[in-house]
């Protein structure tokens, strides 16, 4: 046993702690294992890509909710303003007659006045502004031209007479006003072009 023994001593041992159930790993497992690895962290690259978008798309609808919600408030009552409106009207136009009558109407004019002060008054706290017409350039994005006047008293294509007032809710055109337009007199136009 001493020989043996002797035998065994000579020969290079490398010692090895006790396996504990685990093998060595081979190289081809290995570049599997990697493989799996790279393929996994692109795929949570491309999910985080995924939710960072989502997320960016949710807070510009979360945004644009914002927005809607603060615009349908601010008009919310456009509809009712849009309505008043023929009243004032009704009241200028009592206001008008009150004038052309023969008859001394001073305390009707007087009462008609106020209440038509105050309903615009009312009107302007909500938003509704009037805007003024005559003798401004016609505007398609504010007047309704129902005719043409020939005159020589304004220059072309300006506001000669109001028909019916414009008015504006908040920034917005809540009804275009009903005008004339200034057109030269066709004699002055030809004498121009004999002039020319």
């Amino acid at each position: 046993m001493n020989e043996e023994f002797q035998d065994h001593e000579d020969e290079a041992v490398e010692w090895a702690p006790p396996s504990s159930g685990q093998e060595t790993v081979s190289v081809e497992e290995l570049e599997k294992l990697t493989q799996a690895l790279e393929q996994k962290q692109q795929e949570a690259a491309e999910a985080q890509d995924r939710y960072l978008r989502t997320y960016a798309d949710f807070e510009n609808y979360r945004k644009r909710m914002q927005r809607d919600t603060a615009d349908f408030r601010k008009y919310a009552n456009e509809q009712l303003a849009s309505e008043l409106l023929s009243v004032v009207d009704h009241l200028g136009l009592a206001l008008k007659h009150a004038d052309d009558s023969p008859q001394n109407a001073q305390g009707l004019r007087e009462g008609v006045e106020l209440v038509h002060r105050q309903f615009r008054d009312v009107l302007e706290k909500a938003g509704v502004k009037l805007f003024a017409s005559h003798g401004q350039p016609f505007d398609p994005a504010q007047h309704n031209a129902v005719m043409q006047v020939e005159t020589t008293d304004l220059p072309e294509n300006t506001v000669a007479q109001v028909m019916q007032e414009g008015y504006l809710y908040h920034d917005k055109v809540l009804r275009h006003a009903k005008v004339a337009v200034a057109k030269r007199p066709a004699a002055s136009a030809d004498g121009a072009e004999n002039n020319e």
